[in-house]
């Protein structure tokens, strides 16, 4: 088993309703750290045929270390994926994809989630990127818009509802954009391994 397929099993062992233990935790990064040696694309912000698409979050840290051994599907709030536009109501986050484009330079954050009356939707934060022409992993990224939309089969009344929304709130906030990077420290035909602004950490899956 060589060390990309001991890094997804990993995951999936440990992608369950406990979460990542310590330990856990730490041999993942040990994983990375010895898998982005190995990166097919050392310098993915020069080919960016290689970045486009569709990526699905199999494992996300976002950097404070209460979110560092959370599975995919886990409890969180509105706030804390919007960027603090919204307020803290509970959802149930179920997955999380990413989507970058050459067309706009767009890098946007897209999170199903429902919430506990059952009603859907997505937060979905527009973004995006710029390159540094001394670091060719680095993507310098500029969130600038998060919107909520509502999926099949809640309608925008129900999810405002949901949320304890006011039936006049838009479902679109622009934010000041934020200064964040993100580089990508492993990149091949398959996955992809992001270390960000503020030590998150996180790998995806090409889909489609």
């Amino acid at each position: 088993m060589n060390t990309r397929e001991r890094l997804l099993a990993h995951i999936e062992t440990h992608d369950g309703p406990a979460g990542f233990s310590e330990e856990a935790f730490a041999e993942l990064g040990r994983l990375v750290d010895e898998l982005k040696l190995q990166s097919p694309v050392p310098n993915p912000m020069d080919a960016l045929q290689h970045i486009e698409g569709r990526w699905e979050t199999l494992f996300a840290h976002f950097g404070a270390r209460h979110s560092a051994g959370k599975p995919k599907v886990h409890d969180s709030t509105l706030k804390v994926h919007s960027f603090n536009a919204f307020p803290a109501s509970p959802v149930r986050i179920e997955r999380i994809c990413q989507e970058i484009a050459r067309a706009g330079s767009r890098y946007d954050n897209l999170t199903d989630f429902s919430t506990p009356c059952g009603a859907r939707g997505c937060i979905v934060v527009h973004g995006r990127y710029s390159d540094e022409a001394t670091n060719r992993q680095r993507f310098l990224v500029e969130f600038y818009r998060v919107e909520l939309r509502p999926t099949p089969p809640s309608d925008a009344a129900q999810l405002r509802a949901a949320l304890g929304l006011e039936a006049d709130q838009p479902l679109a906030i622009d934010l000041p954009p934020p200064r964040l990077h993100s580089d990508v420290v492993y990149l091949d035909d398959r996955i992809r391994i992001n270390v960000g602004s503020f030590g998150g950490l996180y790998v995806l899956a090409r889909l489609g």
